[in-house]
């Protein structure tokens, strides 16, 4: 599934970011020795920082108890091969075509920007290491991590930055009595206590039933396919109804 991706240009990331870049230009230019522990602490800082943020944005992450609760619970409807609805739905392969585009053409865009990175700071190291003065140092490794970095939120508002589809159509799914889960190519869940927030749209010509879950704060829409639509919308709706009896037993 893709899912809500944190960016690594936002406030918080950018100041720990130009922390960091302001202290390995100092070790770089006055303790060139121990860069590799520099490099290494900022790369486990980031790396630790990137991971909390996903796991908070994802709700594969976040929700994980609940996705399991709904994957544990008994099957009500269950869609083996969706493919060739979905695959006759033109408007929806249009949109997946251009994602997988847009998402290849960032792939290859990202390679050749980290080959170009690191074959111009072999130059900059170069240059760096023989000056005397390491405030000269620092300032060479200083302006070409600052050029870098702005580089780089360029690069990734234009190129880099991951799409995602506003919609997403599992090739297969399950309708159980705690929600639903989706694989087959694009991997989702809403557990029922999210569906009964949720607005739920029909196309019979297409044969699907769509789900927009943004108000349980759920960035996608689910769109299910189904040969027997009939079937679908009354499990949901018993999905539904099993959810208000369960609250309404908890608050009584």
């Amino acid at each position: 599934m893709s899912s809500a991706t944190p960016n690594p240009y936002n406030w918080k990331f950018a100041l720990i970011s130009q922390t960091y870049l302001i202290v390995i230009s100092i070790v770089l230019g006055f303790y060139p020795k121990y860069f590799l522990e520099a490099f290494l602490s900022y790369f486990i800082v980031i790396m630790a920082i990137t991971f909390s943020m996903t796991y908070r944005s994802n709700p594969m992450l976040r929700d994980r108890k609940l996705m399991m609760e709904a994957a544990n619970s008994n099957v009500l409807f269950e869609e083996k091969n969706a493919n060739e609805l979905v695959m006759k739905d033109e408007e929806y392969q249009k949109e997946y075509m251009q994602f997988a585009k847009k998402n290849m053409m960032m792939l290859f865009s990202y390679l050749i920007y980290i080959v170009v990175l690191f074959f111009v700071y072999g130059y900059v190291s170069k240059f760096a290491t023989s000056q005397v003065d390491p405030y000269y140092r620092l300032a060479v490794y200083l302006i070409y991590f600052e050029i870098i970095y702005l580089f780089g939120f360029f690069v990734y508002r234009r190129l880099f930055k991951p799409s995602m589809m506003s919609t997403m159509a599992p090739l297969s799914y399950k309708v159980t009595e705690k929600g639903i889960i989706g694989s087959g190519g694009m991997s989702i869940f809403l557990h029922a206590k999210h569906l009964l927030s949720s607005t739920i749209s029909v196309n019979r010509e297409k044969k699907y039933v769509e789900i927009d879950s943004k108000e349980a704060k759920y960035p996608y829409k689910i769109r299910l396919y189904a040969k027997d639509l009939d079937k679908l919308l009354d499990m949901i709706e018993r999905v539904k109804r099993l959810e208000l009896k369960r609250q309404s037993s908890q608050t009584s």
